[in-house]
């Protein structure tokens, strides 16, 4: 995350592109996350983040990318802050 906490940091940008790509991968993300997770070096921002997206979200736009109906794809999270 960059100082403002607003940017996905390198690690979640990489796991979220092979998820829409290989799905394979997205499956073992849902059923063993904390492994497939590791390699990436997530924040526990990230992994908040990672938390709130959901199989179906995360299924429709790897369909859409897949198809050719996305030139851009917009993934809600949420992030929460506690201060």
């Amino acid at each position: 995350m960059d100082a403002t906490g607003s940017e996905p940091s390198r690690g979640f940008t990489e796991l979220i592109g092979r998820a829409l790509t290989d799905e394979q991968f997205r499956d073992s993300m849902f059923r063993d996350r904390a492994a497939v997770v590791e390699p990436f070096a997530l924040t526990p921002t990230d992994l908040e983040a990672l938390d709130s997206l959901s199989r179906e979200t995360l299924d429709e736009h790897a369909r859409q990318f897949a198809e050719g109906n996305a030139t851009a794809l917009t993934i809600s999270i949420v992030i929460r802050i506690r201060f």
